[in-house]
């Protein structure tokens, strides 16, 4: 009883040991990092050189995330299983067979591990790799507890979301999603990286912005990013060539879905879509679960996201526009709709308190929401 009890103590002081280690380890990256890109960044705000990320010994992972163990499981994806690791890190393990199929295993690349961009609140950054006999593991930056996958949010499809009930997505939250996305991938593009896999599963949605108001800037994180040269394409058959255009397209494909509540389907969503936009009929494409525009002005809201996500899919890559572009647009409609639900509120402390000091529409002649309309011409 003795020795059980001694055995249990030392394989805690390990586990909580290598935890440390590896926290330890991330954290002086990460600050290293920081200064390093500060000294490195040229006036066009791009680094100069590559930072190459950490590799950390398998055996500390394995500790901290107690020998990958099921009870630390917090995620399932087509190739990875996520485990908590250390706070506010992740381990994303390769499932085993994507590594063994390949001839002398599956390595990653040089251009995974030089990847690296400082770090974003609408990004789940990835901070550290680590590798051994039949084991691929990267460690990221772990999103908040309850977060799930924006493609689980419309679609239902991850098959743990059945065990509890998820939220419908409302019009103001799909336009903090989906600006939160566009300046994780205008972030990622600024730094000269191609994301490659822009599709709903890889935004994740913080479960507390669907109960509140008043949504956090990282209401939507974008994880997964640079991942294209590890993965193969034969694998993932919906894989594009990885160039900012066709993240931006992407990102188009991405906003519809959000829009309809449809799935891309290969396209055949923008087929169907694009030609209701364009006759200016948006309310034939609005998902219904998240119910009609409740007035005038939500639906020139949505009318205006459809309108961007029109040009990042209807038009060819020279002319659609840049994710920075896409991003201050997309910011306006969620600042708009953040606008309006403080006027909301106020307006019930104005009907109590009398005070009238609200007497002003949020569209005011100097406010209105269309002012970068302009930005994105509609393709002919």
């Amino acid at each position: 009883m003795h020795d059980a009890i001694v055995d249990a103590v030392h394989h805690a002081v390990v586990a909580a040991a290598a935890a440390a280690f590896v926290a330890l380890a991330v954290a002086l990256y990460l600050l290293w990092r920081k200064k390093r890109m500060g000294a490195t960044t040229g006036a066009d705000g791009l680094g100069s050189s590559q930072v190459p990320l950490p590799v950390l010994p398998l055996a500390d992972v394995e500790r901290a995330t107690d020998g990958f163990h099921s009870s630390r499981v917090i995620g399932q994806g087509r190739h990875f299983t996520v485990y908590a690791a250390t706070p506010g890190l992740a381990a994303k393990r390769m499932r085993p067979h994507l590594i063994l199929g390949d001839p002398g295993g599956r390595r990653f690349p040089t251009a995974l591990r030089s990847l690296t961009v400082p770090p974003h609140p609408n990004l789940a950054a990835l901070v550290g790799l680590s590798e051994g006999p039949g084991e691929r593991v990267l460690l990221v930056e772990r999103a908040s507890a309850g977060s799930v996958s924006l493609e689980a949010l419309l679609h239902g499809a991850s098959a743990a979301c059945t065990q509890k009930q998820l939220p419908v997505l409302t019009w103001p939250l799909r336009a903090a999603v989906a600006a939160g996305a566009a300046r994780g991938l205008a972030h990622l593009h600024e730094h000269g990286i191609a994301h490659g896999r822009v599709r709903p599963c890889n935004v994740l949605v913080d479960a507390a912005a669907t109960t509140s108001r008043r949504r956090p800037r990282q209401t939507a994180r974008v994880s997964d990013y640079g991942l294209s040269s590890f993965l193969d394409h034969e694998d993932d058959p919906g894989l594009l060539d990885v160039r900012a255009e066709s993240d931006v397209y992407m990102f188009g494909a991405l906003l519809l879905e959000m829009m309809t509540g449809r799935r891309w389907d290969s396209g055949r969503l923008a087929d169907w879509a694009l030609p209701l936009i364009r006759g200016g009929t948006i309310e034939e494409v609005l998902d219904s679960r998240a119910g009609a525009p409740a007035d005038k002005v939500e639906s020139r809201l949505l009318a205006r996201t459809a309108r961007v996500a029109l040009a990042c899919v209807g038009n060819d890559g020279r002319s659609r526009p840049g994710m920075p572009e896409v991003s201050a647009i997309l910011n306006d409609v969620e600042a708009a709709y953040q606008a309006r639900d403080g006027a909301e509120v106020a307006k019930v402390r104005e009907k109590e308190d009398g005070e009238g000091r609200l007497s002003g529409c949020l569209l005011g002649p100097g406010r209105s929401v269309h002012k970068k309309e302009t930005l994105l011409g509609l393709p002919v």
